[in-house]
């Protein structure tokens, strides 16, 4: 061994160690900061605006707000599904992974439903139909949040975002689907339930045909009217079938198709090469860089979840009359507005119980994964799926829509509203919790050097060459 090949290792090892410092982020990065302050005020806003609108203006408000977040949460998923790989050879694993989804989807919903049903008191239980839908807020993780907030957490090349983006997306598909037969269970075999479980089927039947095969322009231009225009034909079915002016006699049920899937969609069949970005073309892309704009447009899209928050101190802007909609005009059984009120002091207890419930049982997937990373990990990936947001506040919504309300609803609208003021803690939480490490030494002045990828309880040295001379120098 000379001493040239001594100097190339301790060369190695300080450009590694550099590297590795630069790599990590700081436990609170100014990004982070900044997302939660803005989820911030707009759940406090969501709150006082009510009160400074008339009904007519304050509806229109919403509607808007209710476009523009749609709008960023289709961008926001197209980048999710722009990364997204499937395995076709292999497809045994994602059964698996489904699975996983899907019961620590399950478990918070049942959690909850049956807590709806035995614990609020014999005059505000609910009904076992009524319980299974008004807990189903429970269950989806949001994977606008959790990307957004993961990312400005520099956790993107980590395994657990790699998981969480799979367990998330299946979640959110889950819980679509699952709604599908809970509402036939409650308000009977209806023409317009079949649309939705139709479009999912659709939609994942062109994912898996067409995987990154569509040569879309990807500049943030080209991005952005991609998300207006998947954002603009979901609320164009939500407004034809709900308008009195298009359906006066009432033919067809109000109908709801949510962003985020075809979104999903769209970006996984869109074709993709990480390793080759082209030059962009347009003048906006080359005026304004993409990741400005990502940033920016995440930074709205955490305003407008708080937005979308419900009143929970007013019944100004209550919703009545309008057009029919699933349950509407059924017989009172599906009331459950009866009842006399419920002392404040305890719906705060019920919040409290019902928030540990929906939290706890995303836990699960700490208990998977056993021989891939360690515990702690594990224990992170579970707290990364407790964030909710806008599919939660969709799903309570279309609740109300269907007759269910009295405490039981007030209980869900807060424990929505604290569980997203919680979301800051959750991702600090888990940023303690991971041990892994990811440095990518090709970011840093390294070019020549291997890459160097430490997981929990295994290392590796992954070289892009296989020079003999390179692999000794390592060894040393």
């Amino acid at each position: 061994m000379t001493v040239k090949d001594v100097n190339a290792g301790g060369e190695v090892e300080e450009k590694k160690m550099e590297a590795d410092k630069s790599a990590q982020p700081p436990l609170c990065p100014a990004r982070l900061i900044l997302f939660c302050t803005n989820l911030f005020i707009g759940l406090i806003l969501s709150q006082f605006i009510p009160d400074m609108m008339e009904t007519d203006v304050y509806f229109t408000w919403k509607h808007i707000v209710k476009f523009i977040t749609m709008c960023c949460v289709s961008y926001i998923m197209f980048h999710v599904g722009l990364e997204f790989e499937l395995d076709k050879s292999n497809l045994k694993q994602y059964t698996t992974e489904y699975l996983v989804a899907a019961t620590a989807a399950g478990f918070p919903w049942m959690f909850c439903a049956f807590y709806f049903m035995y614990a609020l008191g014999p005059e505000h239980n609910l009904p076992w139909k009524s319980a299974l839908i008004a807990a189903r807020f429970a269950a989806p993780t949001s994977a606008g949040i959790l990307f957004t907030m993961l990312e400005a957490a520099g956790m993107k090349k980590t395994w657990l975002f790699q998981k969480a983006r799979i367990l998330a997306i299946f979640d959110d598909i889950d819980t679509l689907l699952l709604m599908v037969p809970l509402k036939a269970v409650y308000v009977g075999l209806k023409w317009e339930l079949s649309v939705d479980l139709i479009f999912v089927a659709f939609l994942l039947v062109v994912m898996y045909v067409f995987l990154h095969r569509l040569p879309l322009s990807l500049e943030w231009p080209a991005l952005m009217s991609y998300a207006i225009g998947i954002a603009t034909f979901c609320e164009m079915i939500h407004f034809l079938s709900s308008d009195p002016n298009v359906d006066p006699h009432d033919l067809a049920d109000t109908l709801h198709l949510e962003v985020l899937l075809p979104a999903f969609v769209l970006g996984a069949i869109t074709k993709h090469d990480e390793h080759h970005i082209p030059e962009p073309k347009m003048k906006l892309s080359q005026m304004v860089p993409a990741g400005n704009v990502k940033v920016c447009l995440s930074a709205v899209f955490m305003v407008l979840v708080g937005f979308s928050m419900p009143p929970l101190f007013t019944d100004k802007h209550d919703l009545t009359g309008g057009h029919r909609r699933l349950a509407g005009g059924t017989d009172d059984s599906h009331d459950t507005h009866k009842g006399p009120d419920m002392d404040m002091s305890m719906i705060a207890v019920h919040v409290l119980v019902c928030t540990f419930l929906m939290n706890i049982g995303k836990t699960f997937p700490a208990l998977c994964y056993r021989k891939e990373v360690s515990f702690r990990t594990r224990l992170a990936l579970s707290v990364a799926m407790m964030p909710r947001g806008e599919v939660c506040a969709g799903i309570i919504v279309n609740a109300l829509a269907l007759g269910i309300g009295g405490p039981a609803m007030t209980i869900a609208v807060f424990c929505l509203a604290l569980n997203m003021m919680m979301v800051s803690g959750f991702i600090f939480v888990v940023k303690s919790l991971n041990d892994e490490k990811v440095v990518d030494l090709s970011d840093a002045d390294t070019e020549g050097f291997p890459k160097i990828e430490d997981g929990p309880g295994e290392g590796a040295v992954k070289t892009d060459s296989n020079d003999d001379e390179t692999v000794e120098t390592l060894n040393v």
